[in-house]
């Protein structure tokens, strides 16, 4: 029971692998809600950037755009009345939210294991 947990476990994490790469793209929408187009990136894209832009003309008005990028571009900066903001993450589809984060990336992904394996040991198989 243990080795077909395990290997259940194994091929789990390593599905994601066998997938291409794809990321969220979309330019200049005014809602993260209108970013939701799916792409497949080249084989040298190996990040999903996520931009968003606080346009200083209106309060709060924000402008978002996705892409996939060989690199990561500057994190962040500062022209006139705009501020930009720059998000990267390196896993498919990882810029589904307005601004990504490496590190909630991995706390959801091990939260999602554990909760698998208590599940399964609860359910006793």
């Amino acid at each position: 029971m243990r080795t077909t947990l395990a290997t259940l476990l194994a091929a789990v994490l390593c599905v994601e692998q066998a997938y291409a790469f794809m990321c969220y793209v979309c330019q200049e929408q005014e809602s993260n809600k209108n970013c939701l187009t799916i792409s497949m990136c080249t084989k040298e894209d190996k990040y999903c950037v996520t931009v968003r832009n606080n346009i200083g003309t209106k309060p709060n008005k924000l402008v978002y755009s996705k892409m996939c990028s060989p690199t990561c571009p500057a994190t962040s900066q500062q022209q006139n009345q705009t501020y930009q903001k720059v998000s990267c993450c390196e896993k498919p589809l990882c810029n589904v939210n307005g601004v990504s984060n490496k590190q909630n990336s991995y706390g959801v992904m091990t939260l999602g294991v554990l909760a698998s394996i208590t599940c399964i040991f609860t359910s006793g198989l």
